[in-house]
């Protein structure tokens, strides 16, 4: 490489400039001088008197201005016969600091004219070469001639992490850079083209320096690097790995465990400072050695381990059903939809959106339903008894419920408060995978013992603790009875068409216990409003003669109207009947007394269970067994 070159010419730094209309020298041209003796007034030219002259003195002074114009001319000539234009009459001249020490000014004009010469300043040499007074032809010539013979080869090995790869470099080419090196040092100090007096004045004092202080250049071999960059990626590209996260495809319901891909560590690796690297080597005229990678192991932030051996049940909730075949097909058909569901951190789950509308022709059947305060049938009759154990399960996972509902009255499956009702499209179950890792749901119905449970795997809690939820009732409302007529049915009958449930307030809790099961802390969770739901009783008005009773609504009484004989009827006090057997008639007395009025006292069921907590309509009745079974996880 070169060694003690100056790469840029001096004088490419502007420096001060005096005035364009300042000059260091001086303007020789005489006066006019005024020889004519008449005055003018207002355009009137007078003469003045004549004087007596002295015709010696006047002869001297006309000899002595021709002396001076002639001298002037004289001086003119010489000057434009050495070389200078005439445009550097009035120039700016600058002090100079010449190489022996003395000091003279000089105009931009002379330094450019001494720069500008088509041969090596003195003082400039290439490989020890002293090509002072030669032309760049010359040169070339002298420099060839002794540029040394080529490097045997190139062996250089990129190094990473131990491992040593070697480079082929036998598609470079390998060249002295002699015609470089001899170009750059004939344009040392030498002004461009167009440069200003500035540079001219730079170049020119670099150029005084150099008679003291000479300019040495070296040649070199070097490499062609243009292809550099494909070699060193073609080495390291395939070494440059992006790390794999371990990825959960799904949840194997054979073996309760997630599916997983293998997870890989990565190499990233400084390519492009490896090219430099190498480059840089090269350019310095250096074929053998070393080039150290830069590498960095990048660990995935969730392994196949992590997933394998991190994970298992955290947990469950059971609950029995009823003896209604077509509830349990329902429960049974929807935990089908959703078993094995994987949620990835920060997704959510929505019950209506999975499970979809319950219709006929998605195999859904005929159960109790809850609409408007009475049990009715309905298709899909029975799954809240499911959604009400996802609910249970995920809190017990603390994760996070965004929508819940509860029944119009408690269930018997869950604690009051603590139940999860679903309705299409109206009421639906949401949660969200708010933890940092994924979540699998197991939802199964057991037909032989008629039991439904849901759930949950996932990232298992290290330290062995884990969560319960519990249902307190508040307050309670006792069901009243609303007693309505009706006018079809005869005065005196009744029928209880609603069933009353007492409102019911209540809340639930989330208790925190640690391995050895103490309670850690107890945090309210959902409140729950159950509405008093009365009795309905409708009560027949309709009297025999088509005429309507009198009605009390407030206590379901009718009153009978009373009913008088009419005296121009004779009445019989026996009616003849004829013996079949006999032929004969007998006679069998009748009763003649009015028929007496009466009161119909109310009868009114008793409420037959507690209120629910939220006005909703649920999609399944209060089915009569066990409340669920929550088994405590395994530490």
């Amino acid at each position: 490489m070169k060694k003690n070159s100056q790469n840029s010419r001096p004088g490419s730094s502007a420096g001060s400039r005096r005035p364009a209309n300042v000059s260091s020298t001086r303007n020789y041209r005489s006066a006019p001088v005024q020889t004519s003796n008449r005055s003018t007034v207002n355009g009137t030219v007078k003469r003045a008197p004549a004087k007596k002259k002295n015709n010696n003195g006047r002869v001297f002074a006309i000899c002595a201005a021709s002396v001076v114009v002639i001298a002037g001319i004289v001086a003119g000539c010489y000057f434009l016969k050495n070389g200078s234009p005439a445009s550097s009459i009035g120039a700016t001249k600058y002090s100079i600091t010449l190489a022996d020490g003395t000091v003279t000014e000089m105009t931009a004009e002379e330094m450019k004219k001494e720069l500008n010469v088509a041969t090596f300043y003195t003082g400039i040499t290439v490989d020890g070469i002293d090509l002072s007074g030669k032309t760049k032809e010359e040169a070339l010539e002298l420099v060839k001639a002794q540029v040394p013979a080529a490097p045997v080869g190139v062996n250089l090995n990129l190094d990473l992490e131990g491992t040593l790869y070697p480079v082929d470099l036998s598609t470079l080419t390998l060249a002295s850079n002699y015609e470089e090196i001899v170009n750059e040092a004939y344009n040392f100090a030498r002004p461009a083209e167009g440069a200003t007096d500035d540079e001219v004045l730079n170049c020119y004092k670099a150029y005084q320096g150099m008679k003291t202080a000479p300019q040495a250049y070296t040649t070199a071999y070097t490499v062609n690097t243009d292809g550099l960059s494909g070699i060193v990626h073609g080495i390291l590209d395939p070494i440059n790995t992006e790390k794999v996260e371990a990825q959960i495809l799904g949840f194997d319901l054979n073996t309760l465990s997630f599916n997983v891909t293998e997870s890989k560590e990565g190499y990233e690796i400084d390519i492009d400072k490896a090219i430099a690297d190498t480059k840089a080597l090269l350019d310095s005229g250096v074929y053998e050695g070393t080039i150290v990678v830069d590498a960095e192991v990048t660990i995935p932030t969730l392994s196949t381990a992590d997933v394998t051996e991190g994970y298992g049940l955290i947990a469950e909730t059971s609950s029995g059903t009823t003896t209604d075949n077509n509830r349990n097909h329902n429960i049974k058909i929807t935990c089908e939809k959703i078993d094995g569901m994987v949620l990835m951190p920060g997704e959510e789950f929505s019950f209506n959106k999975e499970v979809g509308e319950r219709t006929p022709d998605k195999g859904y059947e005929l159960a109790g339903t809850i609409q408007s305060g009475k049990s009715e049938l309905g298709y899909g009759g029975g799954i809240c008894q499911l959604s009400t154990m996802i609910f249970q399960s995920v809190t017990k996972c603390d994760l996070e419920v965004i929508e819940r509902h509860e029944h119009q009255w408690p269930s018997s499956y869950a604690d009051t408060g603590t139940d999860a009702a679903v309705d299409w499209p109206s009421q639906d179950l949401k949660f969200k995978n708010n933890s940092e890792y994924p979540i699998a749901i197991h939802a199964t119905y057991d037909v032989e013992n008629r039991v439904v449970t849901v759930q949950i795997y996932g990232h298992i809690n290290p330290d062995g603790g884990y969560i319960r939820i519990e249902g307190k009732v508040l307050s309670t409302t006792s069901a009243t009875t609303q007693y309505v007529a009706n006018n079809t049915m005869a005065t005196g009958s009744r029928e209880q068409t609603r069933a009353p449930h007492n409102g019911v307030s209540a809340t639930s809790y989330k208790v925190y216990y640690d391995a050895a099961g103490n309670e850690i802390k107890r945090e309210e969770y959902w409140k729950s409003y159950y509405p008093m739901i009365p009795a309905i009783i409708e009560v027949g008005v309709l009297n025999p003669d088509g005429s309507i009773a009198p009605f009390d609504s407030s206590t379901g009484t009718v009153t009978a109207p009373e009913v008088t004989p009419d005296p121009s009827e004779s009445t019989p006090t026996e009616s003849s009947v004829t013996d079949p057997s006999s032929g004969t008639e007998s006679s069998t007395p009748i009763s003649t007394d009015p028929v007496p009025s009466e009161t119909v006292a109310p009868t009114d069921p008793a409420p037959t269970d507690p209120a629910p907590t939220e006005t909703a309509a649920p999609t399944d009745p209060a089915p009569t067994d066990p409340a669920p079974v929550d088994p405590v996880p395994e530490a």
